[in-house]
Parts: structure tokens; C-alpha cells; sequence
């Protein structure tokens, strides 16, 4: 009589092996694809709020200039040929009378509050089209300066 050789364990520890490695490597591979994205949305926010500063940084320059206006700042400069991002500047003023001058003169201080929103949609604050693009980012910041009426800072 002859001894039948038992074979087929090793086959399916095999199997097993290959299959448990496969899983493992989905794992990695998406683990890969999700922090890929988190690192190009930490690096797209940045370089929005960036371009909001930059807009905000720009709408300063604008109103330093004597008897500047909310109007001044309305008509951005095309930021998204240098940035790829689109910017908007929303302006609102308050203005205070603050006496007399060393010449006589009413002394005029505008504060001016300024909003810029950058984004990487056509407009913004995005549109619905803009808004399901995954890479869509928006950054918004606001700042204030006081202009005194002879063009020079608040004190």
C-alpha cells in the first residue's frame, strides 16, 4: 500500500497570505490617495488666503491716497493670471470729525473696513458649478485703516 502525501495546506495559506498582502496594500494605497488630497487642500488654502491678503494689501496702497473713497477699491486688478485665485474687495466707511487741524481746517478721519475673498472658482464667493469642484477653496479676510483727510494715518 502506498502512503498518499498530504498537499493542500500550503496551497491555501498561500492564498490566504496573497489575499491578507492585497488588503494591506488597498490600505496603504488609500491612506496615500486621502493624505495627497489633505496636503494639495493645505496647500490651495494657503495660496488663497494669501491672495486675500494681497487684495486686502493692495486696497491699503489704494486708500492711503488723499480724499480716497470706498470706489477707489471697487475695481480690482486681475489677480489670477499671477495667483490663479480671483479676488473681491467689499469696502464700507465710517468717517469721524476729529477738530481742528494745525491750519484751521477740520480734521476728517475715515475708517475704512475692507473684506477681501479669494477664491479659485470664476467668481466669488463661488458658484454651484464652482462648489462641487473638490478642489475649490475659498479664503476670506478683513482688516481696517484709518485715513485722516490729509492722506496720512490715524493717531
Amino acid at each position: 500500500m502506498t502512503a498518499r502525501r498530504a498537499g493542500g495546506f500550503a496551497y491555501i495559506a498561500a492564498i490566504i497570505f496573497l489575499v491578507v498582502l492585497a488588503g494591506f496594500a488597498l490600505a496603504v494605497l488609500r491612506l496615500s490617495e486621502t493624505e495627497q488630497a489633505t496636503v494639495n487642500q493645505s496647500f490651495l488654502g494657503t495660496r488663497a488666503s494669501l491672495a486675500a491678503r494681497t487684495g486686502l494689501e493692495w486696497a491699503f496702497y489704494k486708500l492711503k491716497a488723499k480724499d480716497a473713497t470706498c470706489d477707489t477699491v471697487k475695481t480690482v486688478p486681475d489677480f489670477r493670471k499671477d495667483t490663479g485665485f480671483t479676488v473681491n474687495v467689499g469696502c464700507a466707511t465710517q468717517t469721524y470729525d476729529e477738530g481742528l487741524g494745525p491750519d484751521g481746517k477740520t480734521v476728517k478721519k475715515v475708517i475704512f473696513d475692507l473684506t477681501a475673498t479669494a477664491c479659485n472658482g470664476s467668481i466669488c464667493p463661488g458658484s454651484d458649478a464652482d462648489l462641487a469642484n473638490p478642489d475649490y477653496v475659498e479664503r476670506k479676510r478683513t482688516a481696517s485703516i484709518c485715513v485722516a483727510s490729509n492722506g496720512t494715518d490715524c493717531y
